[in-house]
């Protein structure tokens, strides 16, 4: 069922919230995760091979290993970033997000600014600094958003610590 359900996903993404080329088959997984575990009841090491602890595991190490370069985050790499999120902070969180995009307008037209606010996005809706935790991701965090964010708490036990 992950074909079908990762098809399905392409019809949720939002171009203000995704950053191309890396996330155009990337996010649209996270609906694939999210109907085999919430609705088919499927833990998703057992949904896709690809979401086993060992596969995530090596390609954060590799990813690491490899300079954290935005050019290898694409993908089943780039999905952990969201998985990540996911564990720490739950599926209503990622809803609350997506949901946050709704409300609002003028977006960013380049990745650097739609990263910058979906990290600050994310970050305002769980209440917590995430800006170390992207940046640890590689994304392109700049002072400004860090400077926004500066009054919560920082996430310093993030998995990419």
């Amino acid at each position: 069922m992950w074909g079908a359900i990762h098809e399905l996903g392409h019809n949720q993404q939002r171009g203000c919230w995704e950053f191309p080329s890396h996330t155009t088959e990337c996010t649209c997984n996270l609906w694939s995760v999210y109907v085999h575990e919430v609705v088919f009841g499927i833990n998703r090491e057992k949904a896709h091979s690809a979401m086993t602890l060992a596969s995530r595991n090596k390609r954060v190490k590799d990813y690491i290993k490899g300079g954290r370069k935005l050019s290898s985050w694409s993908v089943w790499v780039a999905l952990e970033t969201y998985m990540q999120l996911q564990e720490k902070f739950g599926w209503d969180a990622i809803k609350k997000v997506f949901a946050a995009y709704h409300e609002m307008n003028n977006f960013p037209n380049d990745n650097k600014g739609k990263m910058n606010l979906y990290a600050e996005t994310f970050s305002q809706t769980v209440g917590m600094n995430l800006t170390g935790f992207f940046k640890a991701w590689g994304w392109p965090i700049e002072q400004a958003t860090e400077e926004k964010l500066s009054s919560l708490p920082d996430w310093t036990d993030h998995p990419m610590v």
